[in-house]
């Protein structure tokens, strides 16, 4: 199920930064100075801006969702940002050319995914041989009162690392970025 823009305050909710913290997460993920990031269901921004803060000075943030209203809202927000084009996106389809990327950052967004299988491989298509898929999602929670989607929408470690596999990426590191999520790292092999 998509996340719905009538809900978009709900994701700059200043509780947010005690679970699912921009700064602390991309540093963890290590994205570095210099790349060039498709952020795939970037919604309001949460992770842009501070993408945009690591990729400085030479680095690009291409900003990415299928819902209109989402980039609508992170347009508004991004007026001095230079480093940041926004783009929309068919979920299986992104207007970026075959290996334009070093990384792709997909947080909170995979568990969305009618067809997760495709989606990634249009992730591995937009990356440069090497390049990084780095995919945040929800551990599956303990307890009803968590933030996040039911546990029926969340996807395991295993269940993402197996799809990252059959879209052809070599898996390598899984961390916990904060109390409710995991990341999983995907290389493109050159």
């Amino acid at each position: 199920m998509k996340f719905d823009p009538r809900e978009a305050g709900r994701l700059e909710s200043a509780d947010r930064l005690s679970w699912n913290n921009p700064q602390q997460i991309v540093a963890a993920v290590e994205v570095r100075p210099g790349e060039r990031v498709a952020e795939i269901g970037c919604g309001t921004g949460w992770f842009t801006f501070e993408l945009e803060r690591a990729v400085r000075p030479r680095g690009m943030v291409y900003a990415l969702d299928t819902q209109p209203a989402m980039l609508q809202i992170l347009r508004a927000r991004r007026e001095s940002w230079e480093r940041i084009l926004t783009l929309p996106c068919g979920e299986n389809d992104f207007e970026l050319d075959d290996g334009e990327v070093d990384v792709v950052f997909h947080a909170n967004a995979l568990h969305e995914c009618n067809e997760p299988e495709r989606h990634l491989r249009e992730v591995y298509r937009v990356l440069k041989p090497g390049g990084r898929a780095i995919v945040i999602e929800w551990h599956w929670a303990d307890e009803e009162s968590q933030p996040g989607p039911p546990n029926t929408q969340r996807l395991e470690v295993n269940e993402v690392k197996k799809l990252l596999e059959k879209a052809g990426f070599s898996v390598g590191e899984v961390q916990d970025v904060g109390p409710y999520h995991y990341a999983v790292q995907g290389t493109k092999e050159a």
